[in-house]
């Protein structure tokens, strides 16, 4: 469970119907669904799987969004934000937020920065203040500034290049601004099927879908991820490109539908500073009822994730296909 909703639970007077909470944490403490339900308080999250922790805790859809946090969705209320495990992430948020809350906390674990927020944020703000510290957390309050330009996501977006490509990322989403080694590594070995349907898992910025199907434009292409910004990177690739896709939000598999002639994924498998393989664990087990009969899983991992001996239990053929740059490609195929 998370600390940050137990140091907030010290603070009910900041917990009523004119608040949203932005970021995204899971890990919900006993007692948390009842209290947001009972304060009226309201989540605006990109994480589909913090959206999704909510419901499931019982607070009820009209108050949680799953969404690309905007001004608009928080003029006029008060924002406690949960300060995000990546610091420029944070600062992104900070600046999207303008001047437009009437009130502005900020609450991170101190493995995750919380101890120096204050730091991070110094320059965009007035002023910021600890109000409490305990759980392991910090939680501070921000008098906000007026920013110098409307706020908007895209003045924040890196570019990269991949092969003759150009991809976009917006903060927070794996890989911003740069071409990660474990999906060249795919992109570089494994040729683009001349057609199919095919899905991105963990898609990010849509680089391996969007790749395979500039490759081969007869591909059926699907895009999930569980983070709204990478959502949002990939559908602006996608239009900037010039090249179709199916995308929105899945939890792995869960959320998709029919059967795949091939499924990519380069797999998160860190937690902030924990190391959490439930995805990968889940793929395995789940892509059975998610593959053709001749389909095939391709997957990239960091070498010394031992990815191939989970596999050998879900697919009768499993062969690790090529190993460099600290990285290895598996596919899998022939589900038991």
């Amino acid at each position: 469970m998370s600390n940050v909703y137990e140091l907030l639970l010290r603070h009910p007077q900041l917990l009523d119907r004119n608040t949203t909470i932005i970021g995204s944490e899971a890990q919900l403490p006993a007692g948390w669904g009842a209290q947001a339900q009972a304060s009226g308080v309201q989540l605006l999250s990109p994480d589909f799987l913090t959206a999704n922790a909510w419901k499931q805790a019982g607070v009820t859809g009209d108050n949680i969004s799953f969404a690309v946090p905007e001004t608009q969705a928080i003029t006029s209320r008060r924002v406690i934000l949960l300060w995000p495990k990546a610091r420029e992430a944070g600062q992104a948020l900070v600046d999207m937020l303008g001047d437009a809350p009437s009130e502005c906390f900020i609450v991170g674990a101190n493995d995750a920065g919380g101890k120096s927020i204050n730091n991070a944020v110094k320059k965009q703000v007035e002023s910021v203040t600890k109000i409490d510290s305990a759980r392991h957390c910090c939680l501070w309050q921000v008098k906000l500034k007026a920013p110098a330009t409307a706020p908007n996501w895209l003045r924040t977006a890196r570019s990269f290049k991949c092969g003759d490509l150009s991809f976009m990322t917006l903060p927070g989403v794996f890989g911003h601004g740069k071409m990660d080694k474990g999906t060249a590594l795919l992109l570089e070995h494994i040729p683009a099927p001349a057609h199919g349907r095919i899905i991105d898992l963990g898609c990010g910025s849509g680089v391996i879908g969007l790749t395979m199907k500039q490759r081969s434009p007869a591909l059926d292409v699907t895009l999930t991820d569980t983070d709204a910004m990478a959502l949002r990177s990939a559908g602006l690739n996608s239009t900037r490109l010039g090249l179709t896709a199916e995308i929105y939000a899945s939890d792995g598999l869960k959320q998709t539908n029919g059967r795949y002639d091939y499924v990519f994924s380069n797999p998160p498998f860190h937690q902030g500073k924990r190391t959490d393989y439930a995805f990968a664990d889940d793929l395995f087990r789940e892509a059975k009822t998610h593959l053709t009969r001749d389909g095939q899983l391709w997957i990239v991992a960091n070498r010394h994730l031992a990815y191939e001996e989970w596999a050998e239990e879900a697919f009768q053929q499993v062969e690790v296909m090529v190993q460099a740059d600290g990285f290895k490609l598996i596919c899998a195929s022939q589900p038991r």
